[in-house]
């Protein structure tokens, strides 16, 4: 039982120490993080206009919003997130504005 206790008591004093020296990071901002992750993938059409993928839905639907694509979950009304590309571009939808 004294190994127990002093197991608990080292990552107690670990985390502690790490927490005042700054090295443990916390996230600020609440509305800065992935709500979920995508890939393209190629899909090859087969026969009569189908397509080879997976009949599970996601529980996400895309919605376009001002321009762009918002993903938003089926199951939690407030989590919706915009759709960018690996340099935080959003994601266009509809008709294309010309510049």
């Amino acid at each position: 039982s004294t190994l127990v206790i002093a197991i608990f008591i080292t990552v107690f004093v670990t985390f502690f120490t790490l927490e005042q020296n700054g090295l443990i990071q916390h996230n600020k901002q609440k509305d800065d993080y992935p709500v979920a992750e995508y890939k393209a993938i190629f899909i090859e059409k087969l026969d009569q206009g189908e397509y080879r993928l997976s009949h599970k839905p996601s529980n996400q639907t895309a919605v376009c919003h001002q321009g762009y694509l918002f993903i938003q979950s089926d199951k939690n009304d407030g989590m919706q997130g915009l759709l960018v590309d690996y340099k935080n571009r959003g994601v266009r939808c509809g008709e294309l504005v010309s510049k």
